[in-house]
């Protein structure tokens, strides 16, 4: 039944902003119904011919969106997401699974390609990385375009005449494009992550954008007065003029203080009592990083490398990894550039590392350095690309989910064979190349002591951290409750990596989820986190939180905090503490 009362939607703060209209409902529902048909032998090569116009016609509705996309000079940067979904139109591992699919089961081309989609669903749903794993919307969005195609459903575009709120299951990147600023306030939807690529999207068209809200498109009725946060992530249905009037003064205020953050974005951040903090960004394609420097980023402090794997049959070479890492670490110079090897598992890559046995669990299997350790080759390959890359100005390695000192030493090792292969031929790299490790497993952070030995520089992987650490699955929604940064045990373990790493006289970044929130960023400082790298759109508020902070407050609160037994006891402390520092108001908010 519909609800016409004022309620509230909790879901992802995923562009930031507040919008207060009117609600139009856009139904982008997966499709769940689709033709199931039988064909004979003789009907199959009508029937590829008909998912190769399928093909074509959704590549010419994303390059009609890109066009668009890069007509907008703030945002042609981010065409690039769409020109991989064009990519994946053209991918053979999709086409030629659908094909085989027709062909050897004699089926129609929807049932074909609904097999292949799911087929990728599932390979990529236990992965452990959170951003990674979400990648696999974007080949949804590919596939859902082809399967409208398919079945002949008309894909029409947004004719809005007034100002609204868009408010649907999903929005496609392609869809996101295609939304005018000028007719658009804001959009909500039931699915969807921080870090997707629409999100990213809605952010650089500076719409304020909440997702993950589960039942927004069937709890909201079109034409619903709506209050879309975009800095908390609530949507306020029918809201009273007293929720109004406040949202109106919040929004002006959130706009003031963007305008100020947009003019100090490249100015340091330094804390009161004069220490210097880098906040760097984490970046996924190289045609990003005109936007993260943009927003004031002092480097790259995660270079994810998985793009130069996925939806590909062949391993990429030697220069293919040159080249892609040289190109950031040139424009990126003189800040530094830090290259996370290989985060997948081998069921991930469509390549020739041969028939690799399906896992139970490959969140925990063989995945990342593992992988890496198991197939020398394929790490090698990757390693002298970062290597060659270093030439080009200041870069780093960083090797992921390292559990143990014989994993470590391992890969240590097979660096050291490689620069000595590279003196002898006279390649040229930076000998004093730095090289560090995600700290994002229980064992490693146990033994940080003796890891710090052997390393120049700890990141510590907050996302997995916490999900290992308390042994809950994110994605799982009888547990996701317990997720929780403030856990005592996580605070726990972050302080003793710190002062592990400190006690051996090395960095300690922070790249997860939690370095974006300036909630945390006080407590974080407190416990000795010497730079912070998130994404783009955080780290202007990064760095102003980081000016208004006096480290000793901060020590002080941590020390407090650290005796406490609960992660709601600790939240109650840190909100009355921030209450007591007027200039950390804006947390609160």
């Amino acid at each position: 039944m519909k609800q016409h009362h004022v309620h509230i939607l909790h879901g992802v703060a995923a562009s930031a902003g507040i919008a207060i209209g009117n609600a139009v409902i856009i139904d982008r529902k997966t499709i769940e119904r689709y033709p199931k048909i039988r064909i004979t032998e003789g009907l199959v090569e009508d029937e590829i011919r008909r998912f190769d116009n399928a093909i074509e016609a959704s590549y010419k509705q994303i390059e009609e969106a890109k066009k668009k996309l890069e007509s907008h000079n703030a945002v042609k940067d981010h065409a690039l997401i769409l020109e991989t979904h064009l990519l994946m139109l053209r991918d053979p591992s999709l086409i030629d699974r659908v094909n085989k699919l027709v062909r050897k089961n004699l089926i129609n081309a929807e049932w074909a390609l609904k097999i292949a989609l799911q087929d990728i669903e599932e390979s990529f749903a236990s992965i452990g990385d959170d951003y990674i794993r979400s990648r696999v919307a974007d080949t949804n969005f590919v596939g859902e375009r082809i399967m409208m195609n398919l079945i002949g459903r008309e894909i029409k575009g947004f004719h809005l005449v007034d100002k609204s709120i868009i408010v649907s299951h999903d929005l496609s990147p392609a869809d996101t494009a295609m939304l005018s600023k000028d007719h658009v306030l804001g959009f909500a939807t039931d699915v969807g992550g921080p870090t997707s690529h629409t999100a990213i999207i809605a952010h650089s068209l500076e719409i304020p954008a909440v997702v993950g809200l589960e039942k927004a498109s069937t709890s909201i009725n079109p034409g619903d007065k709506l209050i879309l946060d975009g800095i908390s992530g609530v949507v306020i249905v029918n809201p009273t003029e007293n929720q109004i009037s406040d949202y109106e003064q919040r929004a002006k205020s959130h706009l003031t203080l963007e305008l100020k953050l947009k003019e100090k974005a490249r100015e340091p951040a330094v804390t009161i009592d004069g220490t210097k903090i880098s906040v760097l960004g984490n970046l996924e394609f190289r045609e990003e990083v005109k936007t993260v420097l943009d927003h004031g980023a002092e480097g790259i402090g995660l270079y994810r490398t998985e793009f130069l794997y996925i939806n590909r049959e062949i391993i990429p070479t030697e220069e293919e990894h040159f080249q892609a890492y040289k190109a950031v670490v040139e424009t990126v110079s003189p800040f530094p550039t830090t290259i996370r090897t290989l985060d997948l598992g081998g069921d991930k890559l469509n390549s020739n590392l041969g028939d690799m046995k399906k896992e139970t669990n490959p969140a925990m299997g063989l995945r990342a350095i593992r992988l890496c350790l198991k197939e020398p080759e394929l790490f090698k390959t990757q390693l002298k690309g970062i290597l060659r890359a270093s030439n080009y100005g200041n870069t780093s390695i960083m090797f992921p989910m390292i559990s143990g000192i014989e994993e470590l030493h391992r890969a240590l090792e097979i660096l050291e064979k490689i620069k000595h292969d590279f003196r002898r031929k006279g390649i040229p790299f930076d000998e004093e190349i730095n090289v560090g490790i995600m700290v994002e497993v229980p064992s490693a952070a146990i033994i940080a002591d003796l890891l710090a030995k052997e390393v120049d520089f700890f990141s510590i992987g907050t996302n997995d951290l916490i999900q290992y650490s308390i042994a809950i699955d994110r994605g799982n929604e009888y547990v996701n409750y317990l997720y929780d940064p403030l856990h005592p045990a996580v605070l726990r373990l972050i302080k003793y990596i710190v002062d592990c790493a400190h006690k051996e006289g090395i960095t300690v970044s922070m790249c997860g989820e939690m370095a974006g929130r300036t909630i945390y960023t006080p407590i974080l400082l407190g416990m000795g986190i010497d730079q912070f790298s998130t994404n783009a759109f955080a780290i202007s508020h990064v760095k102003e939180m980081i000016r208004k902070i006096d480290l000793t407050n901060c020590a002080n609160i941590v020390n407090s905090l650290l005796e406490m037994k609960t992660a709601e006891e600790i939240q109650a402390f840190i909100f009355e503490e921030y209450k007591r520092h007027s200039d950390f108001e804006t947390i609160l908010d």
